[in-house]
């Protein structure tokens, strides 16, 4: 088995990493372990859509992984549509781990794909509200300590053709995600001279994997290992191809590529739109 150096090369030892639902199988999941693995103190997030002692159990599972791998977790249950719950979280995080210095918004609404005329108003402002109002507050809330020590992360993950939609089959959903890449430019622009960079990962299809999986590629097998997806496309073909072969990414190259964003390598990397293929 090959194993990749493991040194700590992306400078994010002790760096407190706040990301919102990373409580699942997806990108949150694997983001929370390929950061852990270079030793960051992750604050792992749930409650938004996903809430219950199944949605708990697997929040421990992530924890124990990003311990195994060098990091520190804790687990912060928080609904980030709700001001006064994305306040009390952030005040836990800088209470067991000091200043938050990266921010991952993951979590988001649910699909309700539906013709526009049969939009339902509750689900329609439910969807919004976790959309665009989780990435507001959770950017009220840790900007401010970003600035005064002049360094800091965000990364909104978006959707991949929102802003180009047409005749989106879920509206709220992809208005949504196409409201994370404005907010992205628009905020990215005044803060960059400070030290934050602010980017939007816009996704297409991209494969969950399960933790087993997540752990062993986050302590350094190499991807061209058979790596058995979850859902919703195997993942077999792209881990034993050649790079171009790759049908579409899986979430750990997603978490690769905000390990990237996070590191001093990518400090002048902002108001960025990273566009990945279907």
């Amino acid at each position: 088995m090959k194993k990749r150096n493991l040194v700590n090369r992306l400078e994010l030892q002790a760096r407190t990493v706040l990301i919102t639902g990373s409580c699942g199988y997806g990108t949150g999941a694997s983001t929370a372990l390929r950061l852990g693995r270079e030793g960051a103190n992750i604050v792992l997030n749930y409650g938004t859509v996903r809430r219950g002692p199944e949605v708990r159990e697997q929040a421990e599972k992530i924890a124990a992984a990003v311990e195994e791998l060098g990091g520190r977790a804790i687990i912060q249950e928080a609904d980030t549509r709700d001001e006064e719950q994305v306040k009390g979280m952030v005040r836990a995080a800088e209470k067991e781990f000091g200043p938050i210095d990266i921010l991952v918004n993951n979590a988001g609404g649910e699909w309700h794909g539906c013709d526009w005329s049969e939009v339902d108003v509750a689900t329609w402002r439910s969807t919004l509200a976790a959309e665009i109002d989780g990435v507001m507050l959770t950017q009220k809330y840790v900007l401010p300590s970003m600035r005064s020590r002049k360094w800091g992360r965000i990364i909104n993950m978006g959707m991949q053709g929102t802003s180009q939609a047409r005749g989106a089959p879920a509206p709220a959903y992809c208005l949504g995600k196409a409201a994370r890449a404005w907010i992205t430019e628009v905020i990215a622009d005044p803060h960059w001279r400070t030290g934050i960079t602010i980017n939007c990962i816009e996704l297409g299809d991209t494969a969950y994997l399960g933790i087993e999986d997540t752990l062993r590629l986050a302590q350094g097998e190499d991807p061209e290992t058979t790596v058995t997806a979850l859902a919703p496309i195997t993942l077999e073909k792209r881990w034993t191809s050649a790079w171009h072969d790759h049908p579409a990414p899986a979430c750990f190259d997603i978490a690769e590529i905000v390990a990237f964003l996070c590191s001093n390598a990518g400090r002048f990397i902002t108001g960025s739109l990273i566009r990945l293929p279907n």
